[in-house]
Order: structure tokens, then sequence, then C-alpha cells
């Protein structure tokens, strides 16, 4: 082969590179320049809401709730009446069943005072748990 064929062979394969590694390193220049921004740190949930309070001075953004387990004075009070009425549904039921028939069928108005009763205590129990 002639040196001036294999002159021009490397001259050609030279640019082919330098093309090659411009057009890969050109990606990487302009997302250096449009400056995409860097990723920022995410605030701690437990962070203070003020910065510039020390930690755990400011409540760190929790409410202020009554201590669990403690009750209104007033809601002890509807709770207490409930329950003396329950108690009472409960006496006035048990005296109706002692009167009843053992061989006759339930009554439709004693299963729906036993349902009454239920209801009441269900409702009792979910003002205790609130």
């Amino acid at each position: 082969m002639d040196e001036v064929g294999i002159e021009a062979r490397r001259q050609m394969l030279i640019r082919f590179g330098a093309v090659t590694a411009a057009a890969f390193a050109l990606p990487w220049s302009l997302r250096a320049q449009v400056g995409h921004p860097s990723p920022q740190p995410m605030a701690s949930p437990n962070a203070p809401m003020n910065q510039n309070v020390p930690g755990g001075l400011d409540g760190a953004g929790l409410a202020h709730q009554p201590a669990p387990g403690t009750i209104s004075p007033l809601m002890w009070a509807e709770i207490k009446s409930d329950s003396d009425k329950l108690l009472q549904m409960a006496t006035d039921f048990k005296a109706k069943v002692d009167q009843t028939n053992l061989t006759a069928t339930l009554s439709l108005p004693l299963i729906k005072e036993a349902h009454q009763i239920e209801k009441m205590a269900k409702e009792i129990q979910q003002r205790m748990r609130a």
C-alpha cells in the first residue's frame, strides 16, 4: 500500500475519533451549562417549625393534647347518667323476661328492647374510648 493512502486513512480515523468523542462529550458539557439543580436534602419531619428555636423546645409541630386516659367532667357526667339509664333499662328488661312464659316465643317488643339496651351500651363504650 502506498504511504499516501495509509496517511489519508490515519487522518480519517483521527477525525472520526475526534468527532465521536465530541459527540459523546457534548451532552455532558451541555448538562453542566444548563445548570440542573442539584438534589436538596429533605427536611426531617422532627425538625423544629421555627428554625430560630432549638429542637424540641417548640413542640416540633405536635399538637397540645390532654394526656391519654383523661376525660372531661362534662363527658364523665353524661357517661354516668347514661350508665344509670342503661342499668334501669336492663333491670326492666330482666323483669319482663322473668314474667314471660318459657314455652312461648319472645315478643317483638322484647327483642327491640334488647336491641336498644345493646345500642346504649355501645354508645357508652364509644364515649369512654374517645
